[in-house]
């Protein structure tokens, strides 16, 4: 996400240089707006991983195995990359970090940074966010708490008292 427009002269430089860092070049306009597209991008992705965290929690706690409710969420409207390749609940997706202790990823603290970054920006444009004050809230105090800090931002499922060892109690 690159604050420069595709007509500009600049462009076809700047794409080949960020292209040798990545693969997902996207030119967003004016300057500033690669910056705005990130803070969007992750306002949603957090606000998303917080309702799956939420939802997972809430149908295991009522009795079903996460497997189930990932399955029927990845088939009906709750499907999103969220749910689908980085499910917060330990075991539902293999290769998710919180499968692996909600070790790498995308930090807590840097999520609850770019969530409040976002929040920012909102009162600064006028934009009406009517999630943000509880979504700052939860990763605000998941990026305090001991149990979460330095791991994966979608450790905001332990953070709200999701069951991790749910795979040895089927045993």
């Amino acid at each position: 996400m690159v604050g420069c427009a595709e007509y500009d002269p600049k462009w076809p430089f700047l794409e080949g240089i960020l292209g040798l860092m990545g693969t997902n070049i996207i030119a967003c306009g004016a300057p500033s707006l690669g910056v705005t597209a990130k803070l969007t991008n992750n306002y949603c992705s957090a606000l998303i991983s917080l309702a799956t965290a939420e939802a997972m929690n809430l149908g295991m706690r009522a009795g079903m195995d996460p497997r189930l409710i990932q399955k029927i969420f990845s088939k009906s409207t709750a499907q999103s990359t969220m749910c689908d390749r980085f499910n917060p609940v330990p075991g539902v997706c293999p290769d998710a970090p919180s499968s692996h202790g909600y070790e790498g990823g995308f930090k807590i603290q840097l999520m609850r940074k770019d969530f409040g970054l976002a929040c920012q920006v909102a009162e600064n444009v006028g934009a009406k966010l009517l999630l943000a004050e509880a979504g700052l809230k939860a990763y605000t105090e998941a990026s305090a708490d001991p149990r979460c800090r330095d791991l994966d931002s979608r450790v905001v499922y332990r953070f709200l008292g999701g069951e991790e060892d749910w795979e040895k109690k089927e045993k």
